[in-house]
């Protein structure tokens, strides 16, 4: 399976969105970390080093916004 190789975060403060995203993207074979806030994702991405990030922008806290700024 070529998805199988490919890890995806997801970041974002609503489980039920959490819990979507995820489902479909593991029944296509993805790998699939997930965070619900911001520090909790910066944490995640130095340790697992994801291929692609879906960010939630509006989030307490640490939005997506200074997430995407300390990423770059």
């Amino acid at each position: 399976m070529e998805n199988a190789s490919q890890k995806i975060m997801i970041v974002d403060d609503e489980p039920d969105i959490i819990e979507f995203i995820q489902y479909n993207l593991k029944r296509e074979g993805f790998q699939v970390v997930t965070a619900t806030d911001g520090l909790e994702a910066l944490n995640i991405v130095e340790r697992e080093k994801p291929n692609l990030i879906i960010l939630d922008i509006m989030m307490p806290g640490k939005d997506g916004l200074f997430i995407l700024k300390h990423l770059r």
